[in-house]
């Protein structure tokens, strides 16, 4: 994986998640952790929630994580695919090393095994896209 998209995902901490289930799209937001090892966006979710109840059914997702900016010269984001998986022990600690008051609500801890990233960085040039492949 390129250095900058390694760089983008572990100094960001918000995800928007989006399931499909049926043909019934759905959307959530997530703080995770990047697991640099794996490959894989680490986030707790309850099963009961509509995002999960379709992961489970459906595990492909996308994924986008992006800066918040109203100028162009500045816009960086990744644009993801991948599957949700019960995070393993070692996933589970960095994400309460991360998260740790998150370990007090007793959260299922999920992980996104990445497939496939997109990023687009501006700062690089206009449009300019980098793309990561497992």
């Amino acid at each position: 994986m390129q250095k900058q998209i390694e760089d983008f995902l572990q100094s960001n901490h918000i995800l928007t998640l989006a399931t499909s289930s049926d043909n019934f799209p759905y959307v959530a937001t997530c703080f995770y952790v990047f697991d640099k090892e794996a490959i894989a966006l680490i986030f707790a979710s309850d099963k009961d929630t509509c995002h999960m109840r379709q992961a489970l059914a459906n595990p492909h997702v996308a994924v986008a994580i992006y800066l918040c900016t109203d100028k162009v010269g500045l816009i960086r984001g990744v644009q993801c695919k991948g599957r949700v998986l019960e995070a393993t022990k070692s996933q589970k600690i960095i994400y309460y090393k991360a998260f740790p008051i998150a370990k007090a609500m007793h959260p299922s801890i999920w992980a996104i095994e990445l497939d496939w990233v997109k990023m687009t960085d501006n700062r690089l040039g206009f449009g300019k896209k980098l793309t990561w492949i497992r």
